[in-house]
């Protein structure tokens, strides 16, 4: 299974000149895309597919996978600077990432997030080539009640993200379940509550959502203040400040691990996506935390979790790809074309007919990760000073990107109308302190909810849903996830009595 000399040779074909230069230049084109809230990395890749045919199969697929990562590092500035979050995935950054740039830590805050980000990608670069010829095969283990099963493990990261308020964020994630069942039936294509409008047949579109929720909702707080940054914070202080962080995220040894892993097999399975692996490894690092009370103000420890677990589950999402045919995210669908485009089947028998290529293409990965070290830090000293430009100005600059990447998104006026419902939404649920995390977490999951608990109770009823062992071993770790706080807090009031 293993080949060690179709490994030789899949480096040798990645050392290429040719191969490097649009490894880099695909990654500076996703980092861009990714800077820039509302554009989407699987829109560029779909535009560029055609010009993808003039170029080698695997020449193209490594530039592609330059794009992804590029995107899904550079999705975490806008998260940092602006509340923004450039790709869904960077949801959870905001979390912990946006208060620290709110504090005047800005360039802490974007060197500890392209470190995490660039240990992630390199962790799961390392399980995608140790782990990837087999893997495929298990993820065909997950069928409906699995993936079920793995939906509901995300929705038990409302209670990390709204622990203050359990209740709040309980009842602002059941809303966001009933707007996510907004469209067409997953089952019968009978459209539910979309009172005629047509654009809602499909679905609640994604990113005029988020845009709204994180980014307009954003724009309008700001306008109450000078600057992000609070004042009377001290300004970053450059290149030592960045240096700090990507040093301070490597101190986080144990916390860089268990995310990546979580994130990098939360990427292997087909359609679980990076925002469900970037707050899973949120989760869990809030509850394996000593000081959960830290959580939310700007804790090092949560946004080396979310954008470790980001990064690697991008790279997790190619495995599914290359061994099974079956996409993990958008992004890799755009791959999965461009490989069939050029007359590559992926499948069971791709590490078998195709050595070389799948090698070359696994590597690329270590190479896209070395780029988010390098040239996303360079890039980082220069975007941190976003925080200290005048809202007066900043504001209108960030709007027009804003109502661009929702239009762009399925370039419908409407998108834009209800980014601007949404936005107004988001500036009600931060004033009363709800959870938007939460309301945008549900909303991502009830689909897949609802899809998988309809697709595995007709296949074999209710109790199909505990069946399988897999299913069995979700389930407990989703009693565990839910005792877990409860538990922390009988053993500090235990404490605090015995004191």
């Amino acid at each position: 299974m293993y080949d060690v000399a179709a490994m030789i040779d899949g480096l040798h074909a990645l050392m290429q000149i040719n191969v490097l230069t649009f490894i880099f230049l695909g990654f500076a084109l996703g980092f861009f895309v990714g800077a820039i809230p509302g554009f989407n990395d699987a829109n560029v890749m779909a535009i560029l597919l055609p010009f993808t045919l003039l170029l080698e199969p695997t020449t193209a697929i490594v530039s592609m996978v330059g794009i992804y990562c590029g995107a899904q590092a550079a999705g975490s500035i806008p998260a940092i600077l602006m509340n923004i979050p450039g790709t869904p995935g960077n949801a959870a950054t905001t979390l912990e990432g946006y208060p620290m740039a709110r504090a005047g830590r800005s360039g802490f805050a974007l060197g500890l997030s392209f470190g995490a980000s660039s240990f992630g990608a390199l962790i799961g670069a390392c399980l995608a080539l140790a782990l990837g010829p087999i893997l495929g095969l298990f993820a065909l283990r997950f069928g409906p009640a699995e993936m079920f099963m793995i939906a509901v493990l995300g929705l038990t990261v409302v209670s990390t993200l709204s622990a203050e308020r359990f209740a709040n964020g309980l009842m602002i994630a059941g809303f966001g379940i009933l707007v996510s069942l907004i469209g067409a039936d997953s089952m019968s294509a009978f459209p539910r509550a979309t009172y005629g409008v047509p654009q809602l047949y499909d679905g609640m579109p994604l990113i005029p959502v988020l845009l709204g929720l994180f980014g307009l909702s954003e724009l309008i707080l700001l306008l109450t203040r000078r600057t992000i940054a609070d004042k009377g914070t001290g300004e970053s202080t450059g290149w030592a400040e960045i240096r700090a962080g990507f040093r301070e995220s490597a101190r986080h040894k144990v916390n860089l691990l268990r995310s990546s892993v979580l994130g990098f097999f939360v990427g292997v399975i087909p359609g679980a996506g990076s925002t469900i692996g970037s707050f899973l490894a949120y989760g869990q690092a809030k509850q394996w935390s000593r000081d959960r009370s830290a959580f939310g103000k700007g804790n090092p420890e949560g946004l080396v979790a979310t954008d470790s677990a980001n990064n690697a589950t991008a790279t997790g999402s190619v495995v599914p790809m290359l061994t099974l045919g079956l996409p993990g995210s958008a992004s890799t669908l755009v791959m999965l074309a461009a490989l069939v485009l050029h007359g590559v089947r992926p499948g069971p028998e791709f590490f078998h007919n195709f050595q070389v290529d799948a090698y070359t293409i696994l590597f690329s990965m270590f190479v896209a990760a070395a780029l988010i070290a390098s040239l996303g830090i360079l890039l980082a000293r220069v975007a941190q000073r976003i925080v200290f430009i005048p809202n007066a100005l900043l504001v209108p600059i960030v709007a027009v990107l804003v109502f661009t990447g929702a239009y762009a998104w399925r370039f419908m006026a409407f998108d834009i109308m209800l980014m601007v419902i949404f936005g107004v939404l988001g500036v009600l649920l931060k004033t009363y302190r709800y959870p938007v995390p939460a309301f945008m977490l549900a909303i991502i999951l009830g689909p897949l909810l609802e899809s998988n608990f309809l697709r595995a109770t007709r296949i074999g009823g209710v109790e199909s849903l505990l069946a399988s062992p897999i299913s069995k071993v979700v389930a407990v770790v989703i009693v565990l996830s839910l005792l877990a706080p409860l538990l922390q807090m009988l053993v500090a009031r235990l404490r605090t009595r015995r004191g």
